[in-house]
Formats: C-alpha cells, structure tokens, sequence
C-alpha cells in the first residue's frame, strides 16, 4: 500500500530510503542487480570444527585482564629525561586501566580479531621524543613559581603560578622552567602497550588450542614482548584471568 500510495503521488520510490526494500518486495527478488546471481550466495555448509575451536578459545580472552610485572618498561630504548619518560609512562598506563575492566577484557578479544582481519602485527614504532622547554603559544619559555596557600578549612598547600616579573621583566626569585617531550608520546606508549597485549594472547591461544585441533596443527613460535630491543628480551604485559562464570576475579600485579 505504501507503494502504490508513493507511484500514485508521482513519487520516484527507487530513489528514496525505501527503494531498495520496496523493490524487492514487489517481486520478492533482486531484478538486473550488478552481481550475476542476484539474490544468491554459495553454501559453504558447516563449519570446520577446528574454526570453532578457535572462535571459543579467542572469546573466552574475554574473561582475560591485563597485569603489570615488576621491571615492566614498554620504553626502555628512550632516554630517562630525568623521570619525564617514566611520568609518560604512567599516564599512558593510567589510561587504560581507566577503561573500565569488562571494556578491557573485550578489547583483548577485539585486537586479536582486527590484527587477524588485516593480517599484521599491532604497529609498536615509537620513535624518541625531544625533551623541551614548556614554552608559550607565541614560543616564549614559561616560568613558575610555588607559592603557599591556605585553603577554606584553613589546611595550607602550595599552589604553582606564573614565575615571570613582568614589571622588572625578570623571574621571581626561585622560579623554575619546566621541560616537557614532545610530540606527545602517550600514543606510541599505548600501541606498544597494544603489541604486548597481542603478543600475551596469542600465548593464551597456544596454550588454549594445542589439544583441541583436529585437523591442524600447531606451529610453535617464540614472539618477542620487546622487538624494538636489539640486545635482549624484556618481560612484557601479562594476562591474568580475571572473570568467571558467575565470579569476577580482581588480577594480581603479578601473574
């Protein structure tokens, strides 16, 4: 009715949001479509065991969550910058366990699929970043300054502000410059943190699959957690089951 309501109106139903859903309910089919079989696909029947196998095991990472080791650097061919690497670092980490843990488990799962899909590794490039001076928009090095404070309930704290004399054109006495990396890194910080995650899963996989395929077999390889070293192997990002059935398991710092 809507159809014949549309063509009466002198409407060009092909051409609306409707048309391709009202065309193939005029003759239940899809007529001069550019395919060759239009309106057919090939039965491919059921699928292999082993591919359900292997769909199980990549679900159940899932109820898998991430775990820091003691040691853990994700960065240790950088300069320290005087702990501004490692302050990087800990933002970077602190994003992502700010993701809430279910969100966590399922992306483990979502990374091993898309890695799959596009047949590569997740890119770990981080190149160094430059250790500069905090400086204005219009490029002038900023100055700050800690001065005391007393809050509302009388309690004192210290608070950092402007350091520059801008009427004798000089700092304060005891100001400081502040340094920071740029670009910033948090970005590469994360896509290593990625490849790491990726590489623990495919261990989970391995150690998951290796009795349950029956017509593959599986070829073991030694993947390593820190590639971007070139004179040794580092212990990389772990993954500590941390969700059940019925009960939710909070992981350990150590696996």
């Amino acid at each position: 009715m809507v159809w014949i309501a549309f063509t009466l109106h002198g409407g060009n139903w092909r051409a609306s949001s409707w048309g391709k859903v009202l065309g193939y309910a005029e003759l239940m089919t899809l007529v001069d479509r550019d395919r060759p079989e239009p309106g057919m696909w090939v039965e491919q029947g059921a699928p292999h065991e082993d591919a359900l196998e292997v769909g199980k095991a990549v679900a159940d990472l899932a109820r898998f969550d991430v775990s820091f080791p003691d040691g853990w650097n994700p960065v240790a061919d950088w300069q320290d910058f005087d702990g501004l690497t490692a302050d990087a670092v800990a933002r970077a980490t602190e994003r992502l366990m700010l993701r809430p843990a279910r969100s966590r488990s399922a992306g483990i799962a979502s990374l091993v699929i898309s890695s799959a899909v596009l047949g590569r590794a997740p890119d770990y490039t981080a190149p160094e970043p430059e250790c500069v001076v905090f400086a204005r928009r219009e490029g002038t090095p900023s100055w700050f300054v800690r001065r005391p404070a007393v809050d509302a309930f009388g309690r004192e704290y210290s608070v950092e502000v402007d350091g520059f004399n801008r009427r004798a054109h000089r700092p304060y006495p005891g100001a400081y410059r502040k340094f920071v990396l740029t670009p910033d890194p948090t970005a590469d910080i994360l896509g290593r943190i990625d490849y790491q995650i990726w590489v623990a899963a495919l261990a989970k996989l391995e150690s998951a699959l290796i009795d349950r395929l029956v017509g593959r077999k599986l070829t073991f390889s030694h993947r390593s957690a820190t590639p971007w070293l070139e004179d040794r192997d580092m212990v990389g990002i772990q993954l500590c089951r941390a969700f059940g059935d019925t009960k939710r398991v909070e992981p350990q710092n150590k696996c």
